[in-house]
């Protein structure tokens, strides 16, 4: 029994033999076929990422840094999208809490504008709400930001375009815009009770900041797209081969226009002007802040490379007539009265009364006074971290906002 129960086995055995080969043939195709629809779905992932990434859109192309045109077929978002402050390029604040800005997308390289908008603030700068697009190719932001925006409230103003064309004009918080008829490039622009006043250089085609350029300054009554009046920055220095006079600073129909380092004011929008004294010592005038018809400040000065300079900070409480010296600084130790920092300065920033002033020295060097100028403190760690730095301050009251290049708003 034992015997016959052992031949029985036998055949069991050899048919395991047979099968273990045909088990293992079809576990290698379970699995090639299983990696096959991997390499798929991987394939198919990668090829929609990259897409989504903005390869599907890049030009074959690709435009040069100073290209003012955007991306049409990026789709902007809609009015009522909340942002955070990164993309604001341009600021107005009309109280410590509320203001209005532009905000710029780019593409990843910093070279095309993708698309800009009209944003407002309530909770002052940490976010922005959109209110409406900017045309295409109508904003392409400039050191000189602080001055190409000047609204009356969120819906109500003008924005500078890039020349030769003339400012865009809203009433609806830039759900539609205007061109207003005064072409050249728009340095500055200001309301006052009203009125829009805005300087623009016209010069023959490429020879922009020659002696051939002629500055004209505008005025609008607020809507209107033709200027009531129309004149012309007269020349200090006519029949010599210096440049044409340019704006130094604008407030109102308060106007201060430089020819190499002479000085011209007007009070009147530009009917009449006279000149005035340069404060600066064997310079060209330098930052200037009008904080009202009569006191206004200039900061002046050297830059002696490597990130430092000498500076000087004066005052003027008769327009200009006589000026007082302020405070200075210098590259050397313990050289200079008041404590202003060694460094070449990009920004300059004095509020409304005239007692709280700020220095934008480059990153990580922030200084601030808080007694008209005469003393200045180093303001720590304050975008050296981050290499914060923008071209100008914006303040109300002792509050200040300083739109960061490339984007971002920083508050203090």
């Amino acid at each position: 029994m034992s015997l016959l129960s052992e031949k029985k086995d036998q055949p069991l055995v050899e048919e395991i033999v047979v099968l273990i080969p045909e088990a293992r043939l079809h576990r290698r195709r379970r699995w090639l076929r299983t990696g096959l629809i991997v390499l798929l779905v991987s394939a198919v992932v990668l090829l929609v990422s990259l897409y989504i990434g903005g390869l599907g859109n890049r030009s074959t192309t690709p435009p040069s840094p100073n290209s003012v045109s955007t991306q049409s077929s990026v789709a902007p978002l809609p009015v009522g999208t909340v942002i955070n402050a990164s993309s604001v390029t341009a600021i107005q604040m009309f109280t410590a809490t509320r203001g209005v800005a532009i905000a710029t997308f780019w593409n990843k390289i910093f070279t095309t504008i993708k698309n800009s908008y009209l944003t407002t603030t309530v909770n002052g700068g940490t976010s922005w709400r959109i209110t409406g697009v900017l045309p295409t190719g109508s904003w392409y932001p400039s050191v000189l930001g602080a001055e190409q925006i000047a609204f009356v409230s969120a819906r109500e103003g003008y924005i500078a375009q890039p020349a030769p064309r003339g400012p865009l004009f809203t009433s609806n918080g830039g759900r539609t815009w205007k061109s207003v008829a005064f072409p050249g490039e728009s340095p500055s622009m200001s309301l006052f009770k009203g009125e829009l006043v805005v300087s623009a250089e016209r010069c023959p085609t490429g020879l922009v900041g020659t002696n051939r350029c002629v500055t004209h300054l505008g005025t609008f009554p607020l809507g209107s797209l033709t200027p009531t009046s129309d004149t012309v920055i007269p020349s200090l220095l006519a029949g010599s081969t210096k440049v044409t006079p340019r704006v130094l600073a604008l407030s109102g129909s308060i106007g201060l226009a430089v020819e190499d380092s002479a000085i011209i004011a007007t009070s009147d929008s530009g009917a009449s002007w006279r000149r005035v004294t340069n404060p600066c010592p064997g310079e060209g005038p330098g930052e200037v802040q009008l904080a009202s018809d009569s006191r206004w400040y200039m900061l002046c000065g050297r830059g002696v490379g490597m990130m430092k300079a000498y500076n000087w900070l004066y005052k003027t409480a008769d327009s200009g007539r006589t000026w007082t010296l302020v405070a200075k600084g210098s590259p050397l130790r313990n050289i200079g009265a008041g404590n202003i920092g060694p460094y070449a300065v990009n920004a300059f920033g004095v509020s409304s009364d005239g007692q709280e002033m700020w220095i934008n020295g480059g990153p990580g060097f922030l200084e601030v006074s808080s007694d008209g100028g005469r003393q200045w403190q180093f303001a720590g760690t304050i975008g050296a971290k981050t290499n914060i730095t923008g071209p100008y301050f914006v303040s109300v009251g002792h509050e200040v906002w300083m739109p960061i290049e490339f984007g971002a708003c920083s508050s203090d």
